[in-house]
């Protein structure tokens, strides 16, 4: 079952941390394009690209039996993995404009894609920005440049929650690269175990290349890095709207992947409670409290999918202005 793409076209501007430094446009030709990484794709099975049968057929002189030993040229046998474009077209809710984008999907694999697509400067947007296409299972996502006269640092990370139950799973990021002509593949990435109750986990791929901008050389550092957080799966919400005497005003139940998009309040209310209820390894009831008031727009839950991933459901919150 291929996963939901969330495509958020996202213009950030590049923080420039020199006083006076300008947004420069990259020189045509420029020498390392081909590879730019531009994201991970997160999976919970290895994804072997080894090819080991030309390996096999070009070294079979130099083995004398027992192990094979791949370490010393590796490199040369791996495989890549080229992503299917797919057009799709977004609605702007508010203007209902058009606008197209284009989802990558690796035919036959399950994962979480997490890809920041660098946006040139055109006449439309005047700058650098980027497009981020991740799937709703990545929260916190963070973008940051830092600009020098001969570097450029780009980081990029978020975080994904994991169901108890499947804390035992291996998390493998396997780097994500686009080319010149704007092909997308991946690589074999590196794999880290989860164990433990509430463990944080947190990987990393980064790459460097050599670009020229206004005719001048300078190091363009890439780095994706993803949290991995166990958490107990929530069975179900519980909202409690409160009046400024503290007693209660109502209590609605929901499953946790059933939340609202908009909430709108009692008129009393003068503010919430949202319990999450959840089970540990024991079956024992945890039942966490967070209060929500008026200076709050959103209610934060998760829901656990069924590949065991949480995603964060935020609920719109409408407060009645007349109350008094």
């Amino acid at each position: 079952m291929k996963r939901r793409l969330i495509a958020t076209i996202c213009c950030i501007m590049a923080l420039c941390v020199l006083s006076g430094c300008l947004l420069a446009r990259e020189d045509v030709g420029r020498n390392a394009f081909d590879d730019r990484l531009i994201g991970v794709f997160i999976t919970t099975e290895f994804i072997d690209l080894f090819d080991f049968e030309s390996f096999l057929s070009e070294n079979i002189r130099d083995f004398r039996g027992g192990e094979i030993n791949v370490d010393g040229n590796a490199q040369a046998y791996q495989g890549r993995l080229y992503a299917t474009q797919i057009p799709r077209t977004l609605i702007d809710e508010e203007t209902g404009e058009a606008m197209q984008t284009v989802d990558f999907i690796f035919e036959g694999i399950d994962g979480i894609m997490f890809l920041v697509l660098p946006i040139i400067e055109t006449t439309e947007f005047e700058g650098r920005g980027y497009a981020i296409m991740a799937d709703d299972a990545i929260n916190n996502v963070n973008i940051g440049t830092n600009v020098g006269d001969d570097f450029r640092n780009s980081t990029r990370s978020g975080t994904i929650h994991i169901a108890q139950h499947n804390k035992d799973k291996v998390i493998y990021l396997n780097p994500v690269y686009q080319r010149a002509d704007g092909s997308v593949y991946l690589e074999s990435g590196s794999g880290a175990s989860l164990f433990g109750d509430g463990v944080i986990i947190t990987q990393s791929e980064e790459a460097s290349t050599t670009i020229t901008e206004n005719g001048k050389t300078k190091t363009d550092n890439i780095s994706f890095s993803i949290s991995a957080e166990i958490m107990f799966a929530p069975e179900k919400i519980i909202i409690l709207q409160m009046d400024a005497n503290n007693s209660l005003i109502s209590q609605t139940e929901y499953e946790p992947d059933a939340m609202p998009e908009t909430l709108a309040l009692e008129t009393n209310t003068a503010y919430l409670i949202v319990e999450t209820h959840s089970r540990d390894n024991a079956g024992i009831l945890n039942i966490s409290r967070k209060i929500y008031d008026s200076g709050d727009e959103y209610i934060e839950t998760f829901f656990a999918r069924a590949d065991g991933f949480c995603v964060k459901h935020q609920t719109q919150i409408t407060w009645d202005i007349t109350k008094a």
